[in-house]
């Protein structure tokens, strides 16, 4: 493994990173490639050697995942209010806070987006129009709730970038 050679900012040299598989090896996009540090495997390409020649990000924060839910008895009557509970916690993710110079890189950015978060699409998040939430999936970065607005799935196969907005509720 060795740092990725993506541009000159201060960024892209901290974050992107390239490994070389074997080719037997079980290494596929979205996985998750632990050394010591946390990799998430974004794109992968075959060499002409046959090796997995792989893109990776290093992630930086562990992040938890939360639903908006009621809790109900045993004979299905409510149980106090719904509230947010714990779908996942302990989520190794790449977080990118939202900079003007991002809106430029990216136009399909959401005006209300704060944050970008890159992970396995392994995770319990779902899409905010799904019919099974009645609100938004939250996401919390640094003890800090963040509400889910737009999840892409088709950008990195195997990975979630997830847009977030601050969660006013």
């Amino acid at each position: 493994m060795s740092r990725g050679a993506s541009g000159s900012s201060q960024f892209g040299r901290e974050s992107d990173y390239i490994g070389r598989f074997a080719p037997e090896s079980s290494v596929l996009p979205g996985a998750l490639i632990d050394t010591g540090e946390t990799f998430l495997v974004c794109s992968i390409r075959p060499t002409p050697d046959r090796d997995k020649y792989c893109g990776m990000v290093k992630t930086n924060m562990l992040v938890k995942v939360q639903r908006y839910k009621q809790a109900y008895d045993g004979n299905d009557n409510p149980i106090g209010d719904p509230e947010f509970l714990e779908i996942e916690t302990d989520v190794h993710a790449f977080v990118r806070y939202v900079t003007g110079q991002l809106r430029q890189e990216d136009p399909g950015l959401l005006p209300t987006s704060t944050h970008l978060v890159r992970m396995q699409n392994t995770v319990g998040v779902l899409r905010p129009n799904d019919p099974a939430l009645s609100k938004p999936d939250r996401i919390v970065l640094n003890g800090r709730p963040y509400q889910v607005d737009a999840i892409d799935d088709i950008q990195f196969p195997g990975l979630y970038q997830i847009q977030l907005s601050e969660d006013m509720r």
